[in-house]
Formats: structure tokens, C-alpha cells, sequence
């Protein structure tokens, strides 16, 4: 039987992880079935590829206290029939009455102690099955907390979205009042939103450029852990503008109050 590891993604070619579950797909020119990782799913349907079912579930290994209750039932059983033949025989030799009572009584006695067994096996089978039910239950939730980091931290990588939730943690926040200000002073301003650097939270530079001086402003973004932190890059905070070296040429736009990103601003919500 193939492990996980001997399952390779039919996109991306990876081998894939320990408890990872691929999902079969038909492709679509040649018509074979072939496994796709989690990963890809999205890339193959994109390819036309139909989805034949739904990912393998991890099996857990069951238990094998199953098989030792069955073991003890039969040795009851054949206890119980050894009890019911003694009695038979008792009423048919009374004179061995004594030799037969004391056979009964032990026969009883190990009875008694396999049908405690028994009970004991059965109670630890319940635990277990209890116990693999929560590592399913874990399992599902692990897989389900792996999705929504992978999607987020492919989200991170794509500097438009980024730009585009940069744009909208500036515009809630109470320097879009600031810059406001500023327009009312000195005119629409050249808006220019970068990405600068691959680290953890990405940071976004907002600049605004007037032909007085300028504002700029850091966003760090982690979308796993959901923060969005706004940093003022110019001294003091009240507002001032700064006098800029180099122009700035916009991304961007400064309309009715707010950044506007193009083409469209993704939503943190």
C-alpha cells in the first residue's frame, strides 16, 4: 500500500507530507486519473480537470483490543458449556458428589474472573475508540488551521493585495484626517504604496509627495495572526511635512478623503 510520501502531486510534483491528503482528478486531455495535492486543487480545476472524490482520510490505527474481547468471549463460552456438562454429569454419579461441587465451584470461579476480564477489555476498548474520535476531531481541526495559513501566506506574497489592504488600514485609521489637512492646504497629493521588504509582518510604505514636502507612513501586515499596525514615519506626528530628495511618481490615488488603489482594494473583513 502507498504512503503518503509515495504519492507525488501531478502539478507541482511534490511528494507529499505525513497525514497530508491528496484528491484524485481526471485530466482532461488524456483522460487518467492522477493525485493532486491540497495545494493545487485550485490549479487543477483551472485546468479543467474533473475532481473524482474527495481526499483520502488519514487513516488512524485502530486498536487491537477488539480481538483479545472476542478471545475472552470464546473462552466464556467454552467455560459455560464446560459448567452446563458438569452439572449433567453430577446428576447422573451421585456418588461423586463432593469431587463434582468442588469442580463446579472452580469452573464458576474462573468464569467469574474471565467475565471481569472481559469487562475490564471492553471498558478499555470504549477509552480508546473515545480517544481516536478526539485525535480525528484534532486532526480535522489541524488540517482545517494548515489551510488558512497557507491561503494567507499566499495572500502575503501577492504585493497588489497587500498594497490594497495597506490602502485600507490607512483610510480607517485618524491619519486619512491628517492627510486631509494637508489636501485642504496644498492640493491633491502623488500617493505611491510599496512593499518593501519580505520579512514578517510584510511592511507597505504609503508616501504622499505635495511640491512643499511630503508624508510617509508604514503598514505591517500579518494576515495569519490578523494585525494591521500604522506607523507614522515622520518625526513628531503632528502633521509636519518633510522636505523629499527624489519625485515621487504615484501608484496610487488620494479621491474623496481616501487612498484608491487599482484596479480594485481587496477587504480585511
Amino acid at each position: 500500500m502507498l504512503s503518503a510520501n509515495d504519492i507525488q502531486c501531478a502539478i507541482c510534483r511534490r511528494n507529499l507530507l505525513t497525514g497530508e491528503r491528496a484528491a484524485a482528478f481526471t485530466e482532461q486531455r488524456s483522460g487518467s486519473t492522477v493525485h493532486v495535492c491540497p495545494l493545487c486543487f485550485d490549479r487543477a480545476e483551472k485546468n479543467g480537470w474533473h475532481r473524482e472524490d474527495e481526499p483520502a482520510p488519514v487513516v488512524v490505527p485502530v486498536d487491537t483490543t477488539d480481538r483479545t474481547v472476542r478471545t475472552l468471549t470464546a473462552q466464556v463460552n467454552t467455560l459455560q458449556t464446560q459448567l452446563e456438562t458438569t452439572v449433567e454429569r453430577l446428576e447422573d454419579t451421585r456418588d461423586h458428589t463432593t469431587e463434582r461441587e468442588t469442580e463446579i465451584e472452580t469452573l464458576a470461579a474462573r468464569l467469574a474472573d474471565a467475565e471481569a476480564e472481559g469487562a475490564a477489555v471492553r471498558a478499555a476498548l470504549a477509552e480508546s475508540e473515545r480517544r481516536m474520535e478526539q485525535l480525528q476531531h484534532d486532526l480535522d481541526e489541524s488540517q482545517t488551521a494548515q489551510a488558512t495559513i497557507l491561503r494567507a501566506r499566499r495572500r502575503e506574497s501577492d504585493e497588489v493585495y497587500l498594497a490594497g489592504i495597506a490602502a485600507e488600514v490607512f483610510n480607517r485609521s485618524p491619519q486619512a484626517a491628517t492627510i486631509g489637512l494637508l489636501v485642504g492646504l496644498h492640493g491633491t497629493p502623488t500617493v505611491r504604496i510599496d512593499v518593501i521588504g519580505p520579512e514578517l509582518p510584510r511592511p507597505v510604505l504609503i508616501a504622499f509627495a505635495w511640491g512643499e514636502g511630503g508624508r510617509d507612513y508604514r503598514v505591517d501586515i500579518d494576515l495569519v495572526a490578523r494585525r494591521f499596525d500604522l506607523v507614522d514615519l515622520v518625526p513628531g506626528g503632528d502633521g509636519r511635512m518633510v522636505a523629499r530628495l527624489e519625485p515621487l511618481y504615484g501608484n496610487a490615488e488620494w479621491l474623496d478623503g481616501r487612498i484608491v488603489t487599482a484596479p480594485a482594494e481587496p477587504t480585511m473583513l
